[in-house]
């Protein structure tokens, strides 16, 4: 734990010092992207009713059994280890800003067809798919306690048209993908490690197109993962990409430049 938290700083202290502002951003899209989405500072109901609701379960000291695939694993196969519900929230949620920056990029993207790496309690997901109630949503989960806690929560949040598919990822994505005739909004925040995150990457591939919007969580977790980004946003099939620090965002765009930018919002 104290190596990533090195690693992370130093990972931050290269980003604030390649990161641009706005105002040297040369591509109308990118700096529209920022003014209207990255900057947006309108608190909108919905943060408040999913923030919330988050921190009341933040609280629950309900114990679960936990089954952990990817990077938890610590290198096994998977892991299982019993976990409070509340404990589960606060550790895997993704912060309050970024939570926020999910919502605003579905907001302004209107997504209708929506795929989730990682469950977890079901706060991202909630954040993701209430600005499009109407969209079509599957989130994966590779433990199926925590998948029911999520499944509740959401059903409380009055989160619908979502389907939670349960099971190892490397497993069960290719029958995920078969349910979808395309892609706009991918968000992978599960396993964490090189190999997978460019293996799922892959194959979502198959289902982007120019709108597509792909979202990679946590690029700067560890040294895998930056080896990861840095050869996803090298793809000659990506127009644009987007380092945020904390996610990694992925355009399909035609009739661009291929540009990648770093930027500080």
């Amino acid at each position: 734990m104290i190596k990533n938290q090195i690693w992370l700083t130093k990972s931050y202290l290269v980003y604030l010092a390649k990161a641009k502002t706005r105002y040297k951003v040369h591509s109308p899209f990118v700096f529209d992207l920022v003014e209207k989405v990255l900057k947006d500072k309108t608190k909108y109901p919905e943060y408040r009713k999913i923030e919330t609701y988050k921190k009341n379960i933040s609280k629950s000291k309900t114990v679960i059994e936990t089954v952990d695939f990817g990077a938890r694993a610590r290198g096994q196969q998977y892991a299982v280890s019993m976990k409070k519900v509340g404990d589960i929230v606060r550790q895997r949620s993704q912060q309050r800003n970024q939570a926020r920056l999910l919502f605003r990029l579905s907001r302004y993207f209107r997504p209708q067809n929506i795929l989730e790496f990682g469950t977890a309690a079901g706060i991202s997901t909630a954040y993701i798919k209430s600005p499009v109630p109407e969209s079509k949503m599957i989130s994966m989960e590779g433990c199926a306690n925590l998948a029911d806690v999520a499944a509740t929560n959401l059903k409380k949040m009055k989160i619908k048209n979502l389907e939670i598919s349960i099971g190892d990822f490397d497993v069960i994505l290719p029958k995920v993908l078969q349910q979808f005739k395309k892609l706009d909004f991918v968000f992978f925040d599960g396993n964490h490690r090189k190999g997978p995150t460019l293996d799922y990457f892959n194959r979502c591939l198959e289902l982007a197109h120019e709108g597509t919007l792909f979202i990679f969580d946590d690029i700067h977790w560890s040294k895998g993962m930056e080896e990861a980004w840095n050869t996803i946003k090298k793809d000659e099939r990506l127009s644009i990409s987007i380092d945020v620090f904390w996610f990694g965002l992925a355009f399909f765009r035609k009739g661009v430049e291929k540009q990648d930018f770093i930027l500080k919002y």
